[in-house]
């Protein structure tokens, strides 16, 4: 994904709605209120320094790769080793999975998965936990993603050569290897089968993989998106942990009068 088809400004713009919502104050405590809320949460953790000192780890891995020879290496390696029919193939079909979970598309997708299977409901279903889990991390991180792909500067390998310039290019971290990620790491956190969540772990790779086949960007940049992506789902995944054993009041209307219903955490 390149951030100037899709400016920085315009990305975090898609997430005014959510993040607006984080700090409204209604009293009526329902599907996006509770959205509210676990945004907030996540904020709060994913910019305390305990969780930016995992993404400094990896942006310091970024910065070794893409300022030593390590990036053109892997790069050779792509073009002399991987390409081919089987490889092309690949790499069409995880990029199309990078461009279908882009902001534009993904919002309206983890939304309807959210509605659709009961988000914030006792009959709440796997498919809303990956609906609302997947949007989150994508909201929490996007700042990040928009932010280092400016500051480290990097350019696509067929404009330049690997290296941070900061403030130069736009390019410096891989949107296609974030969004594309984000959906698969979540359901890999979801699913109780040890296979499918190694496989899925592996399959949340691909996406970024692809762009450094086609030569759109280079592995260090494909890595740190990915590496966005990880840490977004973890941080989700700790402030839903941070929920559980909690007890939640709040009042219901009936026809004839009104009540309260209590739902417990654990």
């Amino acid at each position: 994904m390149s951030l100037r088809s899709l400016p920085g400004a315009c990305i975090i713009g898609l997430f005014v709605p959510v993040l607006g919502l984080a700090q409204t104050g209604s009293e009526d405590v329902g599907f996006f209120e509770s959205l509210a809320g676990d945004v907030r949460a996540d904020f709060h953790y994913h910019y305390s320094s305990q969780a930016l000192k995992k993404v400094a780890v990896g942006l310091g891995a970024s910065a070794v790769l893409a300022n030593t020879d390590a990036d053109e290496n892997i790069q050779r390696f792509f073009n002399d080793k991987v390409s081919g029919e089987t490889g092309d193939d690949l790499s069409d079909l995880f990029t199309g999975v990078g461009d279908v979970a882009q902001p534009l598309y993904s919002m309206p997708i983890y939304l309807g998965a959210m509605w659709l299977g009961g988000y914030n409901s006792a009959t709440e279903s796997s498919l809303a936990r990956w609906g609302a889990n997947s949007l989150r991390a994508a909201v929490v991180a996007t700042p990040q993603l928009v932010v280092l792909a400016h500051v480290t500067g990097g350019q696509r390998p067929e404009e330049g050569e690997p290296g941070w310039s900061p403030f130069d290019d736009d390019n410096g971290v891989s949107g296609h290897a974030f969004f594309g990620a984000v959906p698969i790491i979540t359901a890999a956190r979801i699913t109780d089968r040890r296979w499918a969540k190694y496989a899925l772990y592996v399959t949340s790779a691909l996406p970024g993989l692809a762009r450094v086949y086609d030569d759109k960007h280079y592995f260090s940049q494909s890595f740190l998106g990915w590496w966005l992506a990880y840490f977004a789902a973890e941080t989700v995944a700790t402030t839903n942990r941070g929920k559980r054993h909690t007890v939640q009041i709040m009042p219901v209307p009936y026809p004839d009068g009104g009540g309260l219903q209590v739902t417990v955490r654990f």
